[in-house]
């Protein structure tokens, strides 16, 4: 094959393996390449940790078990070699050799195996691999020009294969990260695989223990209070009182004694004294939801607490001391706040020391379909409903909706869809009026359109904004991208080009 020849078997098959990033595809398009263009019987793409250990390999005319018996089936002693000495071997017919017991052994002869080729991978002058093929047709050897092609093959295959390679060890690694994060933290009832929650499940790992005061910023639904459980029982104050409030479900007074308690005659209808939440979670922790929602003497009180412990009840002059942690919540943006005069700025760093913000459901689409098939054990079990499951176009239709109530409105929509479910499985008919496209499609489409233009409108849609929803979280990293949504890469890409998404627009500058 002339060297003109070669770029351009180069590059038809560049053309098809760059937009792959999955390793198995990667060896998978490598080797049928290889072994279409020499026209090998059998062949083997092998690569390697850094102990020498296989790591990953792509088989053809080859089964896995047969591997484990090489004396019967393959000479590993050809690619072992290759592996030790770091330089190839081309054999045009392997039995020649059998008496000088060079290269080949015992299963080169019964297998007759005539003509071999063996190439090591190499990314920095390093073996991390290797490309073996063989023939046993002394009539169609290998020639020294076919040789030659698979060393230039496997210079060209090397660094795309090493890359593949490492972004899978990456993508291991944190899969292992957040099984050991679930299997140590016991964080079961956090139900998510999406890169930014395994991020605050590391967060909340690391500040569990600590003294700090934590503030939790998200929208209503997102499972605020989940993660302050989450803070309060991966803490040395696990054995002490978790007292939850909503501080925008109270009246200012109201608040004012639930918090800190009050004295017999401070006010109408304060026929005893009475303990306060600070005085109840002695030593545990106290979650302010909505703090947002306090008056400005509350915050007050609020802010002399986290400077000194000091409180007071209502109508007591007596100073009180508390040790609790204290952790706040808000679905508003307290920095707005804070410019606009409606919220203490000294309150807000007190507050503020670390912030976790928890992402609307809507930005994290690729947990709906886990979220969904979790609330549906929950409630098939409860509604003794056993052996329920959600439908292709029942999860369409979730993946498509915008969940403005976040986690705590799907739980409801599935509730809902349980409770009302004839069969074996959740249909839209089951959702609810506006999650089920069925229903909603007269009001999102053209008078003239049937169901199924609507629908397919909807599913593009939502597929334009999911995908770059995913790129605006990596930053532009197609492949981390892909992984996030759950789906190929090259499926990934493919809808890119279809909806002209230019990944670069995502990428923070320098």
């Amino acid at each position: 094959m002339m060297d003109f020849d070669i770029l351009q078997c180069f590059l038809e098959i560049s053309k098809e393996i760059i937009t792959e990033s999955d390793i198995s595809s990667v060896l998978t398009i490598a080797l049928d390449n290889a072994m279409e263009i020499t026209q090998a019987e059998r062949g083997m793409i092998i690569l390697y940790n850094n102990d020498g250990e296989i790591l990953f390999q792509s088989l053809r005319n080859l089964k896995k078990e047969e591997l484990k018996n090489p004396e019967f089936e393959i000479s590993w002693t050809i690619i072992n070699k290759v592996k030790s000495d770091e330089n190839m071997i081309h054999l045009d017919n392997a039995l020649k050799h059998q008496k000088q017991k060079k290269y080949c052994d015992t299963s080169t002869a019964r297998l007759k195996i005539l003509s071999i080729i063996c190439i090591p991978l190499r990314h920095k002058g390093e073996i991390f691999g290797s490309i073996y093929l063989d023939k046993r047709t002394i009539q169609d050897s290998f020639a020294h020009e076919t040789c030659r092609f698979v060393e230039k093959f496997a210079d060209f295959i090397s660094p795309i294969m090493y890359c593949a390679m490492e972004r899978k060890k990456l993508h291991n690694r944190e899969t292992g990260l957040e099984k050991g994060l679930r299997d140590k933290y016991q964080f079961d009832a956090i139900v998510g695989h999406h890169p930014k929650m395994v991020q605050i499940l590391k967060m909340v790992a690391q500040i569990a223990n600590t003294e700090a005061t934590i503030l939790i910023q998200g929208e209503s639904g997102t499972g605020k209070e989940l993660i302050a459980h989450a803070l309060h029982n991966h803490s040395c104050r696990k054995d002490k009182p978790f007292m939850p409030i909503n501080c925008g479900a109270l009246p200012a007074n109201l608040l004012e004694s639930e918090l800190f308690g009050h004295v017999k005659g401070s006010f109408t209808g304060a026929v005893k004294d009475k303990q306060g939440w600070f005085e109840r979670a002695e030593g545990g922790t106290i979650f302010l939801d909505e703090v947002s929602e306090m008056t400005s003497e509350l915050q007050v009180k609020l802010l002399r607490i986290l400077q000194t412990g000091e409180y007071s009840q209502v109508g007591s002059t007596e100073i009180r001391y508390c040790n609790v942690r204290i952790v706040g919540a808000t679905n508003q943006d307290l920095q707005i706040l804070v410019r606009e005069g409606k919220f203490r700025e000294d309150l807000y760093y007190r507050l503020n020391v670390i912030k976790i913000e928890l992402p609307p459901l809507r930005y994290r689409k690729s947990d709906i379909p886990l979220l969904a098939n979790h609330f549906l054990t929950i409630f098939s079990d409860k509604y003794e409903k056993s052996g329920l499951n959600l439908s292709r176009d029942a999860e369409v239709c979730l993946l498509v909706y915008d969940f403005p109530g976040n986690v705590r409105e799907l739980e409801n929509i599935i509730q809902h869809a349980v409770i009302l479910a004839d069969g074996k499985s959740i249909e839209p008919n089951h959702l609810p009026l506006g999650v089920n496209i069925e229903k909603t499609n007269t009001k999102l489409k053209p008078p003239l359109s049937t169901f199924k233009v609507a629908k397919q409108r909807l599913i593009e849609k939502f597929e334009q904004e999911y995908i770059v929803d995913c790129l605006k979280a990596t930053k532009g990293n197609i492949s981390r991208a892909a992984e996030t949504a759950g789906i190929h890469f090259t499926s990934f890409y493919s809808k890119m080009v279809k909806y002209g998404i230019a990944p670069y627009t995502f990428k923070q500058p320098k």
